[in-house]
């Protein structure tokens, strides 16, 4: 891969292509256009397959409408008499010791709940919640 990016790196530089010629960081430049010579670039089928699936499964989730879809890290969730009053405190204490991140109490009746973070990925949710859990060894990743 390492490979892969240095001859990228030198074609556009061989190309002449500077920094100010792209005007939108969302254009796509055909580097391969400006070549003079034959360029062969032999990729494995399963490259391809794994690319063409990443693009499939994109397409499906912004159809269903999940393309905003994020993930959320719920540190505290009771019913009980005094919920009202741990839900305060357990977010006063994520706020004190995790500056910076959003922290946002709701009470869907019965339950008060306490859920933090803003995730795009499950993956980096799942980052997160292993530091997380060790202050608050029941929190677990609920869809936003």
């Amino acid at each position: 891969m390492k490979r892969i990016g240095l001859i990228i790196t030198a074609l556009l530089l061989c190309c002449g292509l500077r920094a100010q010629e792209v005007q939108d960081s969302t254009a796509v430049y055909d580097v391969f256009a400006n070549l003079s010579v034959n360029l062969s670039v032999n990729q494995s089928r399963e490259i391809y397959d794994a690319m063409n699936a990443h693009i499939g499964r994109n397409e499906r989730r912004t159809a269903s409408g999940l393309a905003g879809q994020t993930y959320r890290i719920r540190i505290f969730f009771d019913s009980g008499q005094d919920a009202r009053g741990a839900s305060e405190a357990a977010a006063a204490r994520f706020r004190n010791s995790h500056p910076g991140v959003p922290v946002s109490r709701t009470f869907t009746d019965p339950f008060f709940k306490v859920t933090v973070g803003n995730y795009s990925s499950k993956a980096e949710a799942a980052a997160a919640l292993k530091s997380i859990q060790l202050e608050f060894p029941a929190a677990f990743i609920v869809r936003n």
